[in-house]
């Protein structure tokens, strides 16, 4: 039997004529967004909506938010300060940890005061942003530099690298360098607060233009959200078999992460702002309008 009409324009994505085009959701391609994600595009369509799903690294989605290319996502939270002038907050989720997240290191060949020189990733501000932020507070000032190159050349020129997402999990878990320092971690030390990392944002002109349907996706995250911390073990089974990790430690890592956004972790986020326009990362502190 052939597809109907319906079902065809769904599983091409075609659109009938005058019809709205699908909101464009950017989707971190990091392990640490699969709880988000997981249920997403049922829950969104119980919800009478669908979405067009775009994926990519922290840095490259965070510049599609801010082009215009996609109407949701979930931006680098220092990012998201730098254009809040564009952008909202959906209050309902974050990315955070209080204390360890283990996927931001600081990896370094010799001891952190040591240190006389840094490369960065160059797939997330907030990370950047953080971890000059601690140097200050560690009272060391290294020069820093993008990271180009395979990780041998990293290793051969820096005594330090720093690196997020999968790519952090891996080499922590091999122990190429012999120190690491989790960033989530040393920020607790300091601060006594929550880090969070990425917040949940929408274009202004999209939640004006289409307030339901923002709400319905940020609903949507939050019932992915909600039903894979009701099932930890079926969803790192689920996430094991796409990622290169095994079940048991994703089981962990999924725990060490805060998928909310409460009062706690918005204290957290404003200080975070606050110490980062002392070091010159930020000019302002947004103010935190949840819509």
């Amino acid at each position: 039997m052939s597809a109907s009409p319906a079902a065809s324009r769904r599983q091409s994505g075609a659109r009938r004529p005058g019809a709205r085009r699908r909101a464009r959701v950017g989707r971190i391609e990091f392990v640490n967004c699969f709880p988000l994600y997981y249920r997403f595009a049922e829950e969104l369509e119980r919800r009478g909506y669908e979405a067009e799903i775009v994926e990519g690294t922290p840095a490259r989605l965070n510049r599609l938010l801010v082009d215009g290319e996609i109407d949701v996502a979930l931006p680098s939270s220092i990012e998201f300060a730098r254009h809040a002038d564009t952008l909202a907050l959906l209050p309902g989720i974050s990315i955070s940890s209080f204390g360890a997240v283990d996927s931001i290191q600081l990896f370094t060949q010799i001891p952190r005061e040591q240190l006389e020189s840094v490369a960065l990733t160059e797939q997330s501000a907030t990370s950047v942003c953080l971890l000059k932020v601690l140097c200050r507070e560690w009272g060391i000032a290294p020069s820093f530099a993008p990271r180009q190159g395979p990780l041998a050349q990293a290793l051969a020129n820096f005594g330090g690298l720093l690196l997020i997402g999968d790519e952090a999990l891996h080499i922590l878990r091999a122990g190429v360098y012999p120190h690491s320092y989790d960033l989530g971690e040393e920020w607790r030390r300091v601060t006594g607060l929550p880090m969070v990392y990425a917040v949940c944002a929408v274009r202004r002109e999209f939640l004006a233009e289409r307030r339901d349907e923002a709400a319905a996706i940020e609903a949507a995250l939050v019932a992915s959200r909600d039903r894979c911390a009701a099932q930890p073990l079926d969803t790192a089974a689920a996430a094991a078999q796409l990622y290169d990790f095994s079940a048991a430690y994703l089981d962990h890592y999924f725990d060490q992460l805060k998928y909310g956004f409460p009062a706690e972790y918005r204290r957290g986020l404003l200080e975070f702002y606050r110490r980062a326009v002392e070091i010159g990362g930020l000019a302002a502190v947004p103010p935190l309008e949840l819509e």
